[in-house]
């Protein structure tokens, strides 16, 4: 049996024993974390937009455990949110944030939980949002290629007064396509 300690407990006994039945276990101390180290190396690639390995996500969803104390857990975990709202890809950030939500549910008011839930609800609705922009980005270049190909002397003021859009998304679109 693998058992994992907060930052508050350094040591404990690695057999129990009730009667007849003795269990070894295998310990991990999470006092032994640089916390200020591993959440700097995460801020840092985070910073750069580089993507996080499986070691570094599950760091991330730990990392307010490396901390002594309740009072700086909970201030953990509210930077822990933060890095994880910089994760690119939308699954590997969901994972984290329900990741901290379950291992800091000892740790954390119902107002933190609130916000983190939020957090994950705002990511899977601006994927929607961002899918819906493409779709009518694609339907507005097409409506605007169909234009220039029909009416090649217009303008792209004119243009952009046929198809109700913008000169920029006119201006855009052409050089899209070339034409």
């Amino acid at each position: 049996m693998i058992v994992i300690y907060t930052a508050d407990v350094e040591k404990a006994p690695e057999e129990f024993s009730a009667g007849c039945l003795s269990l070894k276990m295998e310990q991990a101390f999470l006092s032994k974390i640089d916390s200020e180290t591993v959440q700097e190396e995460i801020r840092e690639k985070l910073e750069h937009r580089l993507p996080l390995s499986d070691d570094e996500l599950m760091k991330l969803i730990i990392l307010p455990l490396t901390y002594k104390g309740k009072e700086k857990k909970k201030q953990a975990v509210k930077e822990a949110v933060e890095l994880a709202k910089k994760i690119v890809d939308k699954e590997e950030k969901t994972f984290v944030l329900s990741g901290i939500l379950v291992f800091a549910d000892k740790i954390i008011d119902s107002e933190t939980a609130k916000y983190i839930k939020e957090v994950v609800r705002m990511t899977q609705v601006a994927e929607l949002l961002l899918e819906e922009g493409r779709k009518e980005g694609l339907i507005l270049s097409g409506k605007i290629f169909r234009v220039v190909r029909e009416c090649s002397d217009l303008t792209n003021e004119r243009i952009a007064e046929k198809v109700g859009c913008s000169v920029e998304e006119v201006e855009s679109a052409r050089k899209i396509f070339d034409i």
